[in-house]
């Protein structure tokens, strides 16, 4: 069934992108836009700008007066909806990265976009040690408050196929990187988030993917395991093969769970104001070590079946910014790997009906946000981590 289903997934992509694939061959990949010049000191990835980035960002509103927090800007998605956030003119930019001299280029590059009056910090933050990200927050609390708070808080970093080795905390890098670092820094920030909540509205958006799918080709596809958000044994979670794509996904079915829990919790509690909100970028050409065959199909078929870094972080923008989000609500590329961004959840049920593509994809989001496992989450997370989150 996996290989019937991708299968399936690269005859629809292709039998729509033939003429495009066509029109480009001979010519250099991705025409940048007059408006958005790009970097140039990572990779190639950075220099495309998308065919649907410019657009939404020019229809987004104003950012004036609003504080944004994003992790993981110096390149891909990160650095994209950085340079988005710092066009539209916030008053306040916090890019949050491990220190590097990555860092310090993508800091001058936003800079470089930067509106009238935006105010741009770079602070030190490593998802890898949790007393790095508790020393990030509190940063972040001071310099949010200078500007009466924090309106969006963007969970946006992470890594992939990295080997079974564990954080100096002791858990595995990637979950600890794309989860366990995020959560620590959502649970410091969350009185300040509250206390801007009082008067305005405040959004939290987490960064899924398209590899929560069930189908094992794409990632791992087992259910949800506890095992995953413990503490563990380096090389005792799978290894360095097969397991790198069972602990990458199980991490992103982790933010999925992040934000819809979240959601929920919020309801419970009485704070309207403050939205948490689910994206997934599609296939994206970013910098991420992806597995070989995946690294492969990107390079070989590039717009036939992925998009560019830009366009992949469309549906972040409209996440963290468009005025008709409401909590508990998830974008993805219509396409599933590509494409404008579409709406999957509304206030945290599933949007019906569910495409084709997703569906032989092995997408079950209905299934996956069942009660019991956003439970199970939850619990699991706090007993990892051997602490309480409450809202």
């Amino acid at each position: 069934m996996g290989w019937l289903a991708f299968g399936i997934f690269v005859f629809l992509h292709l039998s729509g992108s033939a003429e495009a694939l066509r029109k480009r061959s001979g010519s250099k990949a991705g025409k940048l836009a007059e408006t958005t010049q790009t970097t140039t000191w990572y990779n190639d990835d950075q220099n495309e700008v998308g065919k649907n980035y410019d657009t939404l960002v020019a229809a987004l509103p104003s950012l004036a007066g609003k504080c944004v927090a994003i992790t993981g800007t110096t390149s891909g998605i990160g650095y994209w909806s950085a340079v988005a956030t710092a066009r539209k003119g916030a008053s306040c930019l916090i890019m949050l990265n491990r220190p590097s001299e990555r860092a310090v280029n993508a800091e001058s590059q936003v800079k470089s976009y930067a509106a009238e009056g935006v105010q741009i910090f770079a602070v030190d933050c490593d998802l890898m040690d949790l007393a790095s990200v508790r020393r990030a927050a509190a940063s972040v609390e001071e310099i949010a408050s200078r500007f009466g708070g924090l309106d969006v808080l963007v969970n946006n970093a992470g890594v992939m196929n990295t080997p079974d080795e564990r954080s100096v905390d002791g858990f595995d890098t990637m979950m600890q990187t794309n989860l366990y670092g995020h959560w620590v820094l959502l649970k410091d920030l969350m009185p300040l988030l509250k206390r801007t909540a009082a008067s305005r509205e405040v959004r939290v958006v987490m960064q899924s993917s398209l590899v929560r799918s069930e189908l094992a080709l794409l990632g791992g596809g087992g259910p949800p395991d506890k095992k995953y958000y413990l503490k563990s044994d380096p090389g005792s979670l799978g290894g360095d093969f097969w397991g790198k794509r069972e602990r990458y996904h199980q991490s992103k079915m982790a933010h999925l769970f992040m934000a819809v829990a979240m959601h929920k919790k919020l309801a419970a509690a009485g704070i309207a104001n403050l939205k948490s909100i689910a994206v997934a970028p599609g296939f994206a050409r970013t910098h991420l070590d992806m597995p070989p065959l995946t690294d492969f199909a990107k390079r070989l078929l590039k717009d036939g079946i992925s998009q560019s870094a830009s366009d992949g972080a469309c549906p972040l923008l409209l996440g963290a910014f468009d005025p008709t989000v409401q909590s508990g609500d998830f974008y993805e590329p219509d396409g599933v790997t590509k494409g404008p961004a579409k709406k999957l959840l509304s206030e945290g049920v599933v949007v019906k009906p569910v495409s084709t593509l997703s569906w032989a994809l092995g997408i079950r989001d209905e299934k996956l946000i069942a009660d019991e496992n956003l439970e199970n989450f939850w619990a699991w997370a706090e007993e990892g981590l051997g602490e309480r989150f409450e809202i």
